[in-house]
């Protein structure tokens, strides 16, 4: 998930399960103290902030597709 977030790449179905399963409160709270880290200053909190809902909102569809539990 944080790559797929922070750097370039994807996330693959078992993180997404667990991303789900830790819930969006937990998820954004996360995003948000990566971005107080210096460590990643240089990053542009939009673009972050963007990825990091459509790594959700991609996660949250994949694990409400039928097909998952099939």
């Amino acid at each position: 998930a944080f790559m797929a977030i922070f750097k370039t790449g994807s996330i693959s179905n078992k993180c997404c399960s667990e991303l789900v399963v830790l819930g969006k409160f937990c998820h954004s709270a996360l995003v948000k103290r990566t971005l107080e880290n210096p460590l990643f200053k240089d990053l542009n909190p939009a673009t972050i902030i963007a990825k990091s809902i459509e790594t959700w909102n991609n996660c949250l569809a994949l694990i409400d597709s039928p097909s998952l539990s099939a």
